[in-house]
């Protein structure tokens, strides 16, 4: 008996599912746009987006910050630093900036169908890539910015995206093994015009006032301090996996090496001087600029 009211529960589940659809992709077909939580807009009872005055001034500083030739983390940081909270009322970061400047409803378009319910009994959500058919519905409500912004922010993202290097998932032997005293967050490597150093992470994507005693510390210090603790004289990162744990910085110039059988060591390490820190190269071009005055 549990069986069978089982599957008649479950029938009529799938009926309730499969009308559902049918009844939000007539809406698509009609231009009617679902239900959409988006910073700038509000839902009205009609079905149709209505502009909300404070949230889409916040969408029109975005999209002007970046034709003016700001990063989105930068305008991430600005948005942070001035306390405007997301739409569900969190942190800004570099993806939601992205996801903001990407989004078609802004110039008063509408592309519906962008994910849908893989079925109805996970519920889960799907993007959709082609297994349905989406819509694109022109000057469906009111814009917040014009056509031709939108579309020279869509311009000047796709140039940044021919021109940025390909990111590769390439892992060092730090990586996910210094952690900052200050903020807690991760170093990551950096390589800079006369060097590689590690940052951390939340001092090179939010700047000093976010994470003030913050250093980088130059790679070759690195090895050098790993080789000291050691007791090798080269580098060995079989070796530093096996018997570090972790690298903890307190404090700047001071790297704290945790073992993996308990005990710690600390080492101070010093700064490059000027002289150690210009290559032959770098030499060469202030030779040529002095020349030339």
């Amino acid at each position: 008996m549990l069986t069978v009211l089982a599957s008649y529960a479950q029938e009529e589940s799938r009926s309730a599912s499969e009308n559902r659809k049918w009844q939000i992709r007539k809406d698509f077909e009609q231009g009617k746009v679902g239900s959409i939580t988006i910073l700038g807009y509000r839902r009205t009872a009609d079905g149709s987006l209505e502009v909300v005055p404070e949230e889409a001034e916040i969408v029109k500083m975005i999209f002007s910050d970046y034709l003016s030739g700001m990063g989105k983390q930068a305008i991430c940081n600005k948005l942070n630093e001035m306390h405007m909270p997301t739409r569900y009322g969190n942190e800004w970061t570099a993806e939601a900036v992205r996801r903001i400047l990407k989004n078609e409803k802004y110039c008063g378009d509408l592309l519906l169908q962008k994910t849908f319910r893989e079925n109805y009994i996970t519920k889960r959500k799907i993007e959709n890539r082609g297994q349905l058919p989406k819509y694109y519905v022109e000057d469906a409500h009111e814009p917040i910015v014009d056509r031709e912004t939108f579309l020279a922010v869509q311009k000047r993202m796709e140039e940044h995206q021919r021109f940025a290097p390909k990111s590769t998932a390439v892992s060092y032997p730090f990586t996910s093994m210094i952690k900052c005293g200050c903020c807690g967050k991760f170093y990551r490597r950096k390589i800079q015009s006369c060097r590689i150093t590690w940052i951390c992470h939340t001092y090179n994507t939010k700047g000093k006032k976010h994470c003030p005693d913050s250093k980088q510390i130059p790679e070759d210090r690195l090895y050098s301090a790993c080789c000291e603790v050691l007791s090798t004289e080269e580098f060995d990162e079989d070796i530093f996996k096996d018997r570090i744990c972790q690298i903890y910085v307190p404090e700047p110039n001071v790297l704290l090496f945790q073992f993996h059988d308990g005990h710690e060591q600390r080492i101070y390490w010093k700064d490059h001087s000027r002289s150690e820190s210009w290559t032959d190269e770098m030499k060469e071009r202030a030779r040529e600029r002095s020349k030339k005055k």
